[in-house]
């Protein structure tokens, strides 16, 4: 079976308009991992008589997933400081983490943290990635999203209010999903280490927003055990 899939020939409807080929899967390849080939380049295949999107044929599926994360965007980072000074505890006061929070605790909490700016179009973080920190959403909006078999699968919209990362960070675990900013975004980062030193010089601090994250997080999950019942009880056929 391998070795028919690999005397199976393509043809390339390529962007200047100009039908390339015919060529064997293994050229094929190479001219997605050179990026000639995209998720929506119209390629005939022999084996179908027929043209389709790559991201359509099983054959090319995987090589296209594989090229789409590691040529993905790096982060653009515009500004990256010390948020301390750069931001209020008004600006704070949008997370529901941290709503029970005083004054004085914001401050406190804002000098562990650094602040960031990324384009419209930048990365937030990339699958596989280390899990490095968390991210705080104080202004814009982003994408989570996953590439699988070729396409470019959106699995939520994470708007200004929401922290994001925060699962890889505590299992010390890869990014399991890119995130891309949808419009400019004002982020604040917290990384393990400043977390572990809140631990330390301010262990009070340090519970109280662990706690409150836990909340967070809780949520999230029940939220998406609702989704996945309703899903469920839609699809389920009474006889």
């Amino acid at each position: 079976m391998a070795n028919e899939a690999e005397e199976i020939q393509y043809k390339v409807w390529a962007s200047d308009n100009m039908v390339y080929g015919p060529v064997k899967l293994d050229v094929l390849l190479e001219w997605v991992a050179d990026g000639r080939v995209t998720p929506d380049t119209w390629v005939f295949s022999e084996s179908i008589n027929s043209w389709k999107p790559a991201k359509t044929l099983p054959s090319l599926g995987d090589a296209l997933a594989q090229y789409h994360s590691e040529t993905a965007p790096l982060p653009t980072v515009v500004e990256l400081g010390q948020a301390e000074g750069a931001i209020t505890v008004e600006d704070l006061r949008q997370f529901d983490a941290l709503s029970g929070f005083g004054q004085a605790e914001i401050e406190q909490f804002i000098q562990h943290c650094k602040i960031m700016e990324i384009e419209e179009g930048g990365m937030v973080m990339k699958k596989d990635s280390p899990g490095d920190g968390l991210y705080m959403i104080l202004a814009g909006e982003t994408r989570v999203r996953i590439v699988a078999g070729g396409q470019d699968i959106t699995l939520a919209d994470v708007k200004a209010g929401s922290f994001i990362g925060e699962v890889a960070m505590f299992s010390q675990t890869p990014r399991t999903a890119d995130v891309i900013a949808l419009s400019r975004c004002t982020l604040l980062f917290m990384s393990i280490e400043a977390f572990r030193n809140m631990i330390q010089t301010e262990p009070v601090l340090a519970s109280e927003f662990l706690f409150a994250l836990g909340h967070v997080m809780a949520d999230r999950m029940v939220s998406g055990n609702q989704r996945l019942q309703a899903k469920t009880s839609s699809e389920f056929l009474w006889l």
